[in-house]
């Protein structure tokens, strides 16, 4: 039952509100993306480099989900070998959406 002044969401697949873009904050880098679906959604990252700076660029990102659908992935102490193309897909059982963004740093 939705509370008085509260609609209940209509239930449909992921997709972006806000397409994934990224900006610098200091010395990080803040990839940003708003999402819409209903129910809840899952969310991944990938990033298009080789694996083994991937393990160590996962271990400085910190990944962000509010309840108004904004995503935020942070690159703490960001280095030009982090360059390259991140994704993010977002699924829940209606379906999926995916956003790329060219990183360059």
């Amino acid at each position: 039952m939705a509370r008085r002044g509260h609609e209940m969401p209509t239930p449909g697949a992921p997709s972006f509100v806000q397409e994934l873009s990224a900006y610098r904050q200091g010395r990080d880098v803040i990839l940003e993306a708003k999402v819409r679906g209903n129910p809840e959604r899952n969310v991944q990252h990938s990033w298009d480099g080789n694996e083994w700076h991937w393990q160590d660029l996962k271990g400085r990102m910190r990944k962000e989900a509010n309840y108004d659908g904004t995503i935020k992935l942070t690159i703490q102490e960001a280095r030009r070998s982090d360059s390259g193309t991140f994704r993010l897909v977002v699924t829940n059982i209606h379906g999926s959406a995916t956003s790329t963004c060219n990183v360059r740093i």
